[in-house]
């Protein structure tokens, strides 16, 4: 029952957000404004929020997590808000490129992804895409 609220909440507060973003000026893609951002982040957000919805109403029986279980994913917990904290020094210090490609290695080894190979390249693919995407197609400045 509980997940279940917790779904519901999530999505009526993404709606309530990405209404309120509808208030700012959107923009364009190849010169997005105060409302561009946020509009597509709660766009995004109501969709999850859907889908965890729709799966919460869906499920059956109740999973019961046992401590040790639940201590290791509060642990895993803290250790991706150390990561993201990290992450904003690194982003001060060593700029968008090297900052994202280092944090993103981390949080990919704490949730336990198999291997060293698969997390590089993935890190460093989301890396040269982003700064891709917003460096040539929106022109924006990244650090």
């Amino acid at each position: 029952m509980t997940e279940k609220l917790i779904a519901i909440f999530f999505l009526i507060l993404s709606v309530i957000y990405t209404y309120d973003a509808c208030s700012l000026s959107f923009g364009s893609f190849m010169a997005p404004k105060a409302g561009f951002m946020p509009l597509i982040a709660g766009s995004i957000g109501i969709m999850l929020a859907f889908v965890l919805t729709i799966s919460a109403l869906f499920q059956k029986g109740c999973k019961e997590t046992g401590s040790a279980k639940a201590d290791i994913n509060g642990r895993k917990l803290i250790f991706l808000i150390i990561g993201i904290l990290v992450y904003l020094i690194l982003f001060r210090l060593l700029g968008y490129m090297a900052a994202t490609f280092i944090s993103l290695i981390y949080l990919l080894k704490v949730t336990e992804t198999a291997g060293w190979v698969y997390p590089c390249f993935f890190s460093a693919g989301i890396a040269v895409s982003f700064y891709f995407l917003f460096s040539e197609l929106l022109g924006s400045n990244l650090p």
